[in-house]
């Protein structure tokens, strides 16, 4: 993360030792677990980590910096746990529909297990708009390779625009059912209820994409 370190920290401002800031992140990371972004605040941070308000400034810049930061981790946690899935699944690259529904079991998996790291990211990418710097969108946009690339043995989408499309339109509807059916109390399983509305919707898309041929 050295590249993304230079860029968030602010010019003339000298840095602190490596260590210094890695205590900063797993202190702040272990707040962010806890209390979401409501527990960002650099007092609290500096409190959690022994240090000085003073050095999260020169280390971080500012909190939106100190958490792109951590929200790069979340994200970077985020795709490894579904290589990880995919890996273990072992499923041959023809059986898009497996593999895919793998990525989505796994995502459900990730947001039950770090809910508040990702309710947080979500929550600090809306404040955000349209004014994240490209490093921190570029973290976003690898996740949709992951997508991509399991699209690629599908049939009816060989062209690589379609299969990019296609891909940020099933990571928008998992997403929606995700965010709308886990948190619902009147679902007496929400993690087998979603499953089965993402079932639906991949199912019915990877057919019509192959029809589509």
């Amino acid at each position: 993360m050295t590249d993304v370190q230079d860029k968030l920290r602010p010019r003339g401002r000298p840095a602190l030792a490596p260590e210094t800031r890695e205590q900063a992140l797993a202190a702040a990371g272990a707040l962010l677990a806890e209390q979401g972004l409501n527990g960002m605040k650099a007092r609290t941070i500096a409190e959690r980590a022994g240090l000085s308000v003073g050095s999260i400034y020169k280390l971080f810049g500012d909190i939106d910096d100190l958490i792109r930061e951590l929200n790069m981790i979340t994200y970077r946690d985020f795709a490894e746990h579904h290589r990880q899935a995919l890996e273990r699944a072992a499923l041959d690259p023809s059986e898009v529909h497996g593999r895919v529904m793998v990525l989505a079991r796994a995502y459900v998996d990730f947001v039950t297990a770090e809910n508040a790291r990702w309710r947080a990211l979500l929550a600090f990418n809306r404040r955000q708009g349209g004014s994240a710097p490209q490093y921190y969108t570029d973290y976003e946009d690898q996740l949709f390779r992951l997508v991509i690339d399991v699209l690629e043995a599908a049939p009816g989408l060989e062209d690589a625009a379609l299969r990019e499309t296609s891909a940020r339109a099933l990571w928008a509807a998992v997403h929606g059912i995700i965010g709308i059916v886990l948190p619902n109390a009147s679902y007496d399983d929400p993690v087998a209820t979603a499953m089965n509305q993402i079932e639906m919707v991949v199912g019915a898309y990877i057919r019509d994409a192959a029809q589509r041929r």
